[in-house]
């Protein structure tokens, strides 16, 4: 018996199934065997752009995910700059920096070429590649910015053992390139990974007998493993659900259920919460996104059915099957790596001076178009003001506190705290009043 059968019955958790949104449209000329999936939220989202590696054709393929249409492909078979050998992984970065100008960019693991090839978005213009000189056969990617420092980690699954290689992607000229920051082993078969900066966890599959998910920390030390007994063959696609403060969901495929499973684990205590299933078969990729989309306002998720199409799921229809819950969040420039790593200075980014009597004045930044909301709380939890209320564009904002609260009463000395809601998402910065 599967763990998860006996769990459902201990905890009253159980496969539900939830209904198929689309599937998107296969090219007129057919595909390939594709693999994995990852999904560009455009400035307009009527715009955005779910990509999929096609192995066999060595492209990519383009996709409205709102519509279904195909778009076109990207790339073209050979060994060339800009072109493709048997593409795996695929992952998309936001706002890395690039002469003077902040792009948007596509992330592909080569497995024939042993490397990683960048493009710009939407342009599509080649920036470089990177890891020949470490890899054979690469497949997954995830990443992470480490402060305003973009990494790509990559999974190495010719090696014995299989290794993780992490690369700091800098700009050089016109071009993007990665320079190896390090590498470690692991102890089991890879091929998808995650990252969860804000609990300090690297996500590995591991498709060896242990079939389950090992879990690393952002130093390459080794953790522990969870899962067990959840997966037929083998753990697949990561994609995570963020519902701020380190809070939200994983959501791990296994691959050879029929139909595949989807099994959900709370993310911060790794805890199995059940799984779903629908029509999609034989899945490898998954990804998810939480920005609202033309007819997918509550988010969506993707996975690769049969290594034939691409299968869309609404996640409302997800998380009222599982009771979950729901956040829509613009992956835009609030990469969530760069949140966590330093949130008190991505969003909120500072007050000045601090210590401060008897004003001071708050930065921040909004990173989307969205309510705001900049409350200013004591020591006790009490709200003593609130300095914005209002809907914001994307931009940097101040906004000056001349230490009094909303009575009009000059505030004691002590700590404070100031509280930016953007959305949906929540940051927090201590403040000194000094007199």
């Amino acid at each position: 018996m599967k763990t998860h059968l006996l769990a459902a019955f201990l905890f009253g958790t159980s496969t539900v199934v939830v209904p198929l949104f689309h599937e998107l449209d296969s090219p007129p000329e057919g595909n390939g065997t594709i693999d994995s999936v990852a999904i560009w939220v455009a400035p307009n989202p009527a715009e955005s752009v779910l990509f999929t590696t096609d192995k066999s054709d060595h492209t990519i393929l383009m996709h409205n995910p709102s519509t279904k249409k195909f778009i076109g492909r990207l790339g073209s078979g050979g060994a060339g700059a800009g072109q493709l050998g048997y593409p795996n992984g695929v992952a998309v970065g936001y706002g890395v920096s690039l002469n003077g100008a902040r792009i948007d960019v596509l992330f592909i693991v080569e497995r024939d070429n042993h490397r990683v090839s960048i493009f710009s978005l939407p342009e599509q213009k080649f920036l470089g590649h990177f890891g020949a000189e470490d890899l054979t056969e690469p497949y997954g990617v995830a990443l992470y910015w480490k402060g305003d420092l973009l990494q790509a980690w990559i999974t190495e699954t010719d090696s014995s053992p299989d290794q993780v290689y992490v690369y700091n992607i800098l700009p050089q000229g016109e071009s993007l390139v990665g320079k190896r920051a390090f590498f470690f082993d692991v102890a089991g078969g890879l091929e998808s990974i995650a990252i969860d900066p804000v609990n300090n966890r690297v996500l590995l599959c591991d498709e060896s007998d242990a079939r389950n998910v090992m879990v690393y920390d952002l130093a390459g030390n080794f953790v522990q493993r969870f899962g067990e007994g959840l997966f037929t063959i083998d753990p697949e696609g990561i994609a995570l659900y963020d519902l701020g403060n380190g809070a939200g969901y994983l959501i791990i495929t296994d691959q050879n259920a029929s139909p595949t499973e989807f099994e959900v684990f709370d993310r911060k205590t790794l805890q199995w919460l059940g799984n779903f299933t629908g029509e999609t078969r034989g899945t490898d990729g998954v990804a998810l996104t939480q920005a609202a989309l033309p007819s997918l306002p509550h988010g969506s998720f993707y996975a690769v059915h049969s290594d034939k199409t691409v299968h869309v799921y609404d996640w409302a229809a997800i998380a009222g099957a599982m009771n979950l819950s729901t956040a829509i969040k613009s992956p835009r420039t609030a990469v969530a790596e760069r949140k966590a790593a330093n949130p008190s200075q991505f969003n909120l980014l500072t007050n000045h001076p601090n210590p401060f009597n008897p004003s001071t004045t708050i930065s921040y930044r909004v990173d989307h178009y969205a309510p705001v909301h900049l409350d200013l709380y004591d020591s006790l939890g009490k709200q003593i003001a609130r300095l914005v209320s209002k809907v914001q564009p994307v931009g940097e904002y101040q906004v000056r506190w001349d230490g009094r609260t909303h009575s009009g009463e000059a505030a004691a000395s002590g700590v404070y705290f100031a509280r930016l809601t953007v959305g949906n998402a929540v940051y927090t910065h201590t403040l000194l009043l000094q007199k």
